[in-house]
């Protein structure tokens, strides 16, 4: 019986194992899917415009700020409280006709 398959099969699990197990060891270990920020802002909304151009919608500690983001730079529009912008869409949203 020929072992060569089975081995290179069990090395190449056992150099996957070690991987993931190191990678498991890091500051920050395997993270899968998305992962909240712990801090004042939060991403509320992103909308790509263009493939360079993106414009973020932005919540620090119930205000909102809005971000657009080109090759060059970014520019900040201070906006509403929060509480305001979620109103407006919500009242927005139920006049719609579905």
């Amino acid at each position: 019986m020929d072992w060569t398959a089975p081995a290179f099969v069990a090395a190449l699990l056992g150099l996957a194992a070690v991987v993931l197990w190191m990678a498991a060891r890091r500051p920050g270990g395997l993270v899968f899917g998305r992962v909240r920020a712990s801090g004042p802002a939060e991403l509320v909304q992103r909308l790509p415009l263009t493939p360079q151009h993106s414009l973020h919608l932005i919540r620090v500690e119930g205000e909102t700020l809005v971000v657009l983001t080109y090759p060059g730079g970014a520019a900040v529009s201070r906006g509403r409280p929060f509480s305001e912008w979620m109103g407006e869409l919500t009242a927005r949203d139920r006049e719609l006709p579905r």
